[in-house]
């Protein structure tokens, strides 16, 4: 009887133990399914905002696609920039519908994109119409372009992405915040009910639940995994917008030249004795200027794909000679003094020639410009040998300084205080001197105006540090 008894308590103890595993089990299947169910939302969310961003940034791609094309097109009058300005417009409007959908939920969104619309609707009317004008009336589409730059739509609407863009960023953050917490109540919530099921499991429950639980976390690994990948195409798209901006920018200064020379030759043949020898110089210079921007777009492609540059011992002096050739446009009509005190003991330099002229002509330009309303406009150049194996090229103008408020972000992307101004030109220079190993920075003149200054290797440094490496590797 005692046997029995015990028999059919245990037994019962059994059937319950079982009915408790079998029950566990259900809501354990319950609870995953539902967190699954809420992780899927919340990843879905997380590719939704990321799809936002990649729509922002394709708008900006293709409204400065649609510039570039439109005056590719006033100035080589080649219809295939016509057609791809045409194409590039096309898509900024079906980029903002198609942003506009995604943000449907957001009223704050859906009032930018409006706003966006009517500010990229004004400016590709501006470039249409100066399209319409044609190569064959340029001096009228010129003026009506700059003209029509006061209005700063451009930078507006430049601006006006960026800030939906951090708005789109900001809610990212909030979602991968939302993905994380729901992944770990999963993973929390899975763990607690597998172990009141594994205290009342059989050795074999226990590998079945155990098995069931490392699938489900390589569920989620994969799943982190293709949200990360996601992030990365993100980046890969931010960076080729920053590039196309990046390139407008760049390529603004030998297109404006070339503008200016071929204007020129222009001039001199419509005189009543044209000087035919000026000419031809100026339109070989213009030439010079194509090849110019032809070779930055190279150096550029180069150096956001690879990282790499092309590294030579350079003349300081021959790449300040090249850089006030390269904006002597911009001095003519308002001469400045230049002043030159390079020292020829640091000359030598190991750069990227074309990245440094870059960066020169930029600062020499930024100074002409702030000088324009000085009634003395002086400039000086000065080279000096500094600690680390460097060489400081200092730029100096006695413009009337800059504003203290934008001081700390000067060199931040799309900080500008011109009116037409895209605000990258500092950044991108910031960037090819730290990657030359440098530094740039910028102080105020006690007497009234600004310095800038730039650090670069030098070539006596680098040629001592691979004498180094080859003694090195010589065998003792």
């Amino acid at each position: 009887m005692k046997v029995r008894e015990t028999i059919n308590r245990y037994g019962g103890s059994a059937a319950w133990l079982l009915a408790g595993t079998l029950f566990l089990v259900i809501l354990i299947a319950g609870t995953v399914l539902l967190n699954l169910s809420r992780l899927r939302q919340h990843s879905e969310w997380v590719q939704h905002t990321n799809d936002a961003i990649a729509a922002i940034s394709a708008i900006q791609h293709a409204l400065l696609n649609a510039e570039s094309n439109e005056r590719a097109y006033l100035l080589t009058a080649i219809d295939e920039f016509a057609k791809d300005f045409e194409l590039s417009r096309v898509a900024v409007g079906q980029s903002i519908d198609s942003l506009r959908q995604m943000v449907s939920d957001n009223p704050v969104q859906i009032a930018n994109v409006d706003r966006l619309r009517t500010l990229a609707d004004g400016r590709l009317a501006q470039l249409q119409h100066a399209a319409m004008l044609g190569p064959a009336r340029l001096p009228d589409a010129v003026e009506y372009l700059k003209t029509a730059r006061m209005d700063g739509l451009t930078q507006q609407a430049i601006t006006l992405l960026t800030g939906m863009t951090n708005v789109e960023r900001s809610l990212l953050d909030r979602r991968q915040k939302d993905l994380q917490r729901s992944s770990t109540g999963v993973a929390i919530a899975s763990t607690l009910l597998l172990l009141l099921a594994l205290a009342g499991a059989v050795f074999t429950t226990f590998l079945i639940e155990h098995q069931r639980a490392i699938i489900s976390q390589r569920l989620s690994d994969l799943r982190i995994q293709g949200l990360q990948s996601e992030l990365m195409h993100v980046a890969r798209l931010s960076t080729m917008g920053g590039m196309a901006s990046a390139l407008a920018h760049e390529l603004n200064q030998p297109l404006s030249a070339i503008t200016n020379y071929v204007n020129g030759a222009i001039r001199i043949l419509r005189l009543p004795k044209p000087d035919t020898e000026r000419a031809i110089v100026a339109l070989e210079k213009g030439v010079q200027q194509g090849l110019r921007a032809g070779a930055i777009i190279k150096r550029l492609r180069e150096f956001v794909s690879r990282g790499e540059t092309d590294r030579r011992d350079e003349s300081i002096r021959a790449i300040v000679d090249e850089s006030l050739a390269l904006i002597s446009v911009v001095q003519r009509d308002r001469p400045v003094n230049v002043t030159l005190r390079l020292d020829p003991l640091c000359d030598q330099v190991h750069v990227d020639r074309i990245q440094i002229q870059q960066v020169l002509v930029n600062l020499l330009r930024n100074a002409f410009e702030a000088m324009r309303d000085q009634s003395e406009r002086k400039l000086s150049v000065v080279s000096t040998p500094v600690s680390g194996g460097m060489v400081e090229l200092a730029v100096a103008d006695n413009g009337p300084g800059i504003d203290p408020a934008i001081v700390e972000r000067l060199f931040q992307p799309f900080s500008t205080t011109k009116a037409d101004g895209m605000g990258v030109g500092l950044s991108i220079s910031q960037t090819i001197i730290q990657a030359h190993g440098g530094d740039i920075t910028v102080e105020a003149k006690a007497e009234g105006g600004t310095i800038f200054r730039i650090s670069l290797p030098s070539a006596t440094q680098n040629q001592q540090e691979d004498r180094g490496l080859q003694f090195t590797s010589e065998p003792s």
